[in-house]
């Protein structure tokens, strides 16, 4: 068949697909899990493109966490996958596939999907924000990713507030723990005293509740304080938000542009990059093949 292959793997399941003739699609779906063992899952990920396709092309993993580009795509920290630090996975997975493997950050494999499809601009300087779990990003210069060192576009993990809530990362008061899906949660039950998913929390704003508008209200401001200090910094022509959080994007935009206005004199121009279940694997494909 001589496939494009994409793995994501995330905290739940890997999925994995290919491009052929322009084409993707999912071909196969793999449980995971904190405790499952990278060796394991990484031979069952080769061995299923293996049976599938003989000679594949090229192969793309994408995963949260952080991913080492300059050491070549080391899998030095994952929230998700505690077995996964200092995982070669794209070494591993050359050895079974015998083509070359490239691994990145998720957010960044989605934006290679993104540029791919001619969503995110060739021309120009782009943030892509993911919100979700954790909050990612990823910098984008005329249709290519900057990694600086190795790990540009940790956005997620610069402070916004001094003294604040603790995070995995070993720091405190993190743009993911006032911006990510934890967070939304904390603010809905604070007001409501009640615990509801993301997905409820919606459904409610969309309804006229109060307290899920309320929730949203402060979920935006942080939103935008984070937004406006990456505008201070890049000055970029736009910023595009995405992750599992963004499909409530009109609950919070309002309170996001509000709070990136009084903070910064860039101009608003957030769009929404819609995800869809097979974005990660799509991407990783996209990347695996832009390096074959």
């Amino acid at each position: 068949m001589k496939a494009s292959w994409g793995i994501d793997v995330g905290g739940s399941f890997v999925k994995i697909g290919c491009i052929v003739n322009g084409v993707f699609e999912i071909v196969e779906t793999l449980p995971t899990g904190p405790n499952c063992e990278p060796l394991s899952v990484l031979r069952k990920i080769a061995e299923i493109i293996k049976r599938e396709d003989s000679s594949p092309l090229s192969a793309g993993l994408g995963t949260a966490g952080l991913i080492d580009h300059k050491a070549g795509g080391i899998i030095r920290f994952s929230p998700n996958l505690p077995l996964w630090s200092d995982i070669n996975a794209g070494v591993i997975l050359e050895k079974y596939l015998e083509v070359p493997v490239t691994v990145d950050n998720d957010c960044n494999v989605f934006a290679v999907g993104a540029i791919s499809s001619g969503l995110i601009p060739n021309k120009g300087l782009w943030l892509l924000i993911t919100l979700g779990t954790g909050v990612g990003g990823t910098i984008i210069n005329d249709g290519s990713i900057l990694y600086g060192s190795g790990y540009a576009g940790e956005f997620g993990h610069t402070t916004v507030k001094e003294g604040g809530i603790p995070c995995v990362c070993g720091s405190d008061g993190c743009w993911e723990r006032y911006a990510g899906k934890n967070a939304l949660k904390w603010y809905y039950s604070r007001v409501a005293g009640l615990k509801a998913s993301p997905r409820e929390i919606s459904r409610l704003a969309s309804e006229g509740n109060t307290q899920a508008i309320e929730a949203y209200r402060e979920y935006g401001r942080w939103v935008g304080i984070g937004l406006a200090n990456l505008a201070n910094s890049f000055s970029p022509e736009g910023f595009f938000i995405g992750g599992g959080l963004s499909a409530a994007m009109k609950h919070f935009e309002a309170s996001a542009r509000e709070e990136f206005n009084k903070r910064c004199k860039h101009p608003w121009n957030v769009s929404l990059l819609e995800d869809s279940p097979t974005a990660g694997a799509f991407g990783a494909a996209c990347m695996g093949f832009r390096q074959c």
